[in-house]
């Protein structure tokens, strides 16, 4: 199959955001949808390199990853917040290959944890005001648990991983294909 772009990736952090010790609590409650507010937009949520007991116990996992770790002077951005916004085409795609998102988006986490060796939250989102197509949030730790150095993603990596999230978007659907073609 062709590779096409079935959505776009990008990253949401801009300058001085996510540096207060309280951004994950707010970035995962956001994602996860976990307050009483647009509780209705959430499709799924999971995570890769953490266990997903609650969304409380993986706000606690991202905080201990972060003290686990010492930093000299300021610590910075504490979270990394990134999207994929599907394309309409993406949309139609999964809905017409009936392709579950829940593992796309579980991919695109394995992706970036085993990339950035971070822990990851995603959250499948419905369309909703300020993004009008399906689309995929991720809240990933700023610590790498091997190291304890910082996660950074410059714009050659966000379009890097642009590629890497259409392309598993085409393999499932290639895939998808693959079984329908066998019954």
């Amino acid at each position: 199959m062709d590779e096409k772009n079935f959505g776009i990736y990008l990253n949401k952090d801009k300058r001085g955001a996510y540096c207060n010790p309280n951004a994950p609590e707010k970035l995962i409650n956001y994602v996860t949808r976990a307050g009483r507010e647009r509780k209705q937009e959430l499709v799924s949520w999971g995570g890769v390199g953490v266990l997903e007991y609650s969304v409380e116990s993986v706000i606690d996992q991202f905080y201990f990853a972060q003290k686990a770790h010492t930093r000299r002077g300021n610590f910075g951005r504490y979270m990394s917040h990134t999207l994929f916004a599907f394309s309409p085409e993406g949309e139609y795609a999964v809905d017409k290959n009936d392709m579950d998102v829940d593992e796309i988006a579980r991919q695109m986490a394995r992706d970036t944890f085993e990339q950035d060796h971070c822990q990851v939250v995603y959250g499948v989102h419905k369309p909703d005001k300020t993004e009008p197509h399906l689309h995929i949030h991720f809240a990933i730790n700023t610590v790498n648990y091997r190291t304890g150095g910082k996660r950074h993603e410059n714009k050659t990596q966000t379009a890097e991983r642009n590629e890497r999230f259409n392309k598993i978007i085409s393999d499932a659907i290639s895939e998808k294909n693959m079984e329908n073609e066998r019954f």
